[in-house]
């Protein structure tokens, strides 16, 4: 079993997502988002999302991190903050010593609905799908979980590309 933590890194709400990869099914197991507060200085949202992504890791032992990367933004303040965002979260995961994957939204979009130009409303329905979550999630949640499924199957194609070697 591969326990996977996906994370969609965001300044104000980050979601986490973790799901374990047997064989060849993916398992829900958990999700969360945290919210840094609207009001907080940017270096408190920072560390809060350092804090939170460490206690995650200490929680629930992932083997593999998949992380959104930045997208290219018309506004390059909100770039640089989502960027520096995510770098907390990928300092945490360092520390722990866990290898970390990157997968572009667009990449998301199309290893979980096909379609790389998907709205979010319709990744969380194919991730509640795929993963046979019954109750709500939130947009940020779906999305963490969206990059771990992605991650559970690039896995999976790479050991098919192997084994029809």
């Amino acid at each position: 079993m591969i326990k996977i933590l996906g994370i969609d890194p965001g300044t104000n709400i980050t979601g986490f997502g973790i799901i374990s990869l047997t064989g060849s099914k993916l398992k829900y197991l958990h999700h969360s988002i945290i919210k840094t507060g609207l009001k907080n200085k940017y270096t408190v949202k920072l560390a809060k999302i350092n804090y939170e992504t460490e206690r995650i890791i200490r929680e629930f032992k992932p083997d593999h991190v998949a992380i959104e990367s930045v997208f290219f933004s018309v506004n390059a303040a909100t770039a640089i903050k989502l960027g520096q965002s995510r770098g907390a979260a990928v300092c945490a995961c360092s520390r722990a010593d866990l290898e970390i994957f990157e997968y572009s939204p667009r990449r998301v979009k199309m290893l979980v609905t096909d379609n790389g130009a998907s709205d979010k409303e319709v990744v969380r329905d194919r991730v509640k799908k795929i993963l046979k979550v019954k109750y709500e999630l939130e947009i940020d949640a779906s999305d963490a979980l969206a990059v771990a499924i992605s991650h559970g199957r690039t896995i999976l194609d790479n050991e098919r590309d192997i084994e029809s070697v």
